[in-house]
């Protein structure tokens, strides 16, 4: 069996770039992996799918991966020429969590790729990884404001709707319900200057209580 040593990771049920990874996210470093070179359509498939793996590669896996204080159970290194992603499975053999690389092991584990041979993976697919066109950060900020925004018609606070309002979409309008539908549909479409300034707006109002 290879392996490969000192790698991050940022264990995830979905994929996230590293530029994806927030601050408070359990980022690990692995001291040492099993590594395993794969065809680029099996690492395109593992990557867009949640999987199984056969009995006799978990048992090949066990406790090989380690971290400074502790011992992960099923956890693999996938590489090919085209990307790289760590995958954790549970005792029956389906991917848990998942991780991709920064840039700069990426690179190392892309030139430690052709000294290792290629792999045959028993696998299954079990069904293809929901796609989000939002960045994790975009996602955070759009649920935020629709929290709030939601949480202020349901107590009436109209006014600080029509604040909220007039500061996003530079107007007024009579109707509260309009309102909060402009602000929904514009949640829809992508994060700009002025999402980001309501979104700092209602912070700033819970950082002033």
């Amino acid at each position: 069996m290879n392996f490969y040593y000192d790698i991050t990771v940022n264990f995830q049920e979905n994929n996230y770039m590293f530029y994806e990874w927030d601050e408070n996210d359990s980022v690990e470093l692995v001291k040492k992996i099993p590594v395993f070179q794969v065809t680029t359509k099996v690492l395109k498939e593992i990557i867009n799918n949640e999987i199984v793996v056969s009995k006799y590669f978990l048992e090949s896996i066990l406790n090989k991966t380690k971290l400074k204080k502790d011992t992960l159970q099923y956890v693999a290194l996938f590489v090919s020429k085209n990307g790289a992603i760590v995958l954790e499975f549970a005792s029956n053999g389906a991917t848990i969590a998942r991780s991709f690389l920064t840039v700069s092991d990426e690179c190392g584990v892309l030139e430690f790729l052709y000294s290792i041979p290629m792999y045959k993976l028993d696998y299954k697919v079990i069904k293809k990884i929901g796609y989000n066109k939002d960045l994790r950060m975009e996602k955070k900020i759009k649920d935020f404001i629709s929290l709030e925004i939601n949480m202020l018609y349901k107590k009436k606070e109209w006014e600080k709707i029509v604040f909220l309002y007039n500061e996003w979409f530079w107007k007024s309008k009579n109707n509260v319900a309009e309102m909060l539908q402009d602000m929904q549909d514009r949640l829809k479409g992508e994060i700009t200057e002025r999402e980001l300034k309501v979104y700092d707006l209602i912070k700033l109002s819970y950082n002033n209580v």
